[in-house]
């Protein structure tokens, strides 16, 4: 990647953000509605199936490789959820949380990871205290007007549509990581 082409990637983004982001040590986002579109499926059998967005998954092997700490932190408990993060070798995936920023603060703690290093990607109502604290708040381009209005950074996607990859991206770059990748 040309530092033209960096400076194009981080220039779209305030100043500020890109500050914030290069501070990042771990990403940690919600599922439904940010890795996910929101939508749940259920097939005759009541099975229950998701759709993940490839992109959002190839970029979380090079958070990792970049010493980015990198997980879920759900709502709702889903096997289909468990074995995408298994495949993404996720360093946790926490469902069927009710208190986000209890767990959030025990991961904190747990890693030693100050707030301002960690940026966490929710969409709705029980993501809002974590937004809230965190040093990076990131929602995607779809989410409900007072969740916008709160975090650091709307995503130019949707939710299922590449958020978690937008902010990695930026994360990586920001970290002058995202040029080495490329090349």
């Amino acid at each position: 990647m040309t530092e033209m082409a960096l400076k194009e990637l981080t220039g779209k983004y305030p100043r500020a953000i890109v500050k914030k982001a290069d501070q990042i040590k771990a990403l940690i986002f919600d599922v439904d509605g940010v890795l996910t579109n929101g939508r749940i499926i259920y097939d005759e059998n009541g099975k229950e199936t998701k759709q993940f967005n490839v992109k959002d998954g190839l970029i979380i092997g090079h958070l990792k490789k970049a010493n980015i700490i990198v997980g879920a932190i759900s709502g709702r408990e889903s096997s289909a959820v468990a074995k995408r993060a298994s495949e993404l070798k996720l360093d946790f995936c926490h469902q069927g949380i009710i208190d986000k920023l209890s767990v959030y603060n025990k991961i904190a703690e747990f890693h030693k990871l100050k707030k301002k290093e960690i940026a966490y990607i929710g969409d709705d109502l029980n993501d809002l205290e974590v937004l809230r604290d965190c040093g990076l708040s990131v929602c995607p381009a779809d989410s409900p007007i007072y969740i916008r209005n709160i975090v650091d950074l709307v995503s130019g996607a949707k939710g299922g549509n590449g958020v978690v990859r937008e902010v990695a991206d930026l994360i990586l770059a920001a970290k002058g990581e995202l040029e080495k990748i490329i090349h």
